[in-house]
Order: structure tokens, then C-alpha cells, then sequence
């Protein structure tokens, strides 16, 4: 897998470094995910079942590292781990031209743009360096801003499955969302 680090500016002028992450990094990675899925109500997992230590952070390192159709990025801040996007492409011949897109970012860097510089990145990736033609991602209704994201960075609306998730007595629908890159 091949990707420049490139330095981008936050809406606040702040830069940010967006990266492949090293094997050093798979505590500050792990630290990142730890932070924004205990804060949440936004993803469809609580902190006890995301099961990852440092060992199974460096094989996923690894793993995207090595692939040819996938992508890990993060996104860091003066040396701190802010954010994170993985595209991964799919393994089935039928569906390789498909990958999903997952996105993380630290509570205190959101709405600042960062989202969209790590969307905008694998994406120039995937249109140049892979066949992957479709992107595509789940989010939940709940997450409005996660929602106007990806609607503003061109993913359309493909499906919802009503109730799909469930936070204390709220039901929570699941949307689904689509790009063509290619």
C-alpha cells in the first residue's frame, strides 16, 4: 500500500499530519478507539466489547499495511493520534470492486474539518491506487454530524433498517450510504 503523508489545515488553521500509522503507534491507536467508543452512543459497540489490546492493534496495522485493496490512516495533531479511517476492500472476487469506510475522530477535534480531510484521502487513494469502485459505510441516525458528513463529502442514501440498534429504550435506525468513485 502506497500513501504520502500530506499536511492539511483544519477550519481553525491548525495543521494535521494524515499518515499510515506505524507499529509504534498501535498503543496511541488503541488509546483513540478506547476514547471515542466510551463517549458515544453513536457506534454499535460499548467499550467492554471492543476486545483489541496492543498485540491484535499491531496485526491490524499489519494487515492494512500489507493489502493492496485497504487502508488505515490516522490523522495526527503535534504528535497526537486525533483520528483514524479505514477503507477495506473486500476479499470476495464478486465484490472486490467494493470497501466499507469506518471513521473515528477524538471528541475535542470534531466538526473542525477532519473528518472530511481523512474522507477526501482515501478516496484519492482508492480512485488511484485500487479498482475499488464503490464505497460504502453504515451510520446510525443518531449520529446527525457523522450523517451531514458523509452526505456533504457526495455518499447518497441507499437503505435504512429501522431499529437496528438499541441505546437503553431507544431504538435506533441504521442508515446505509453509498459512493461511486470510479
Amino acid at each position: 500500500m502506497e500513501f504520502k503523508p500530506q499536511i492539511k489545515q483544519l477550519k481553525t488553521g491548525c495543521s494535521v499530519r494524515i499518515r499510515i500509522p506505524r507499529i509504534v503507534n498501535a498503543q496511541h491507536l488503541l488509546d483513540l478507539k478506547r476514547s471515542y467508543i466510551r463517549n458515544t452512543s453513536t457506534l454499535p459497540m460499548t467499550l467492554d466489547e471492543y476486545s483489541n489490546d496492543v498485540e491484535k492493534e499491531e496485526k491490524l496495522i499489519i494487515k492494512y499495511t500489507e493489502s493492496s485493496n485497504s487502508i488505515l490512516l490516522v490523522a495526527d495533531i503535534n504528535n497526537e493520534l486525533v483520528g483514524n479511517i479505514d477503507l477495506t476492500g473486500s476479499d470476495r472476487s464478486k465484490m472486490s470492486h467494493t470497501a466499507m469506510l469506518g471513521i473515528g475522530i477524538s471528541e475535542k477535534w470534531r466538526n473542525q474539518g477532519l473528518g472530511r480531510l481523512l474522507i477526501e484521502s482515501v478516496i484519492n487513494w482508492a480512485r488511484n491506487h485500487t479498482e475499488i469502485e464503490i464505497i460504502w459505510l453504515d451510520v446510525y441516525a443518531s449520529n446527525e454530524l457523522g450523517y451531514n458528513l458523509y452526505k456533504n463529502t457526495g455518499f447518497e442514501l441507499s437503505g435504512i433498517i429501522p431499529d437496528f440498534s438499541k441505546e437503553g429504550n431507544t431504538y435506533i435506525n441504521k442508515i446505509q450510504m453509498f459512493q461511486r468513485i470510479k
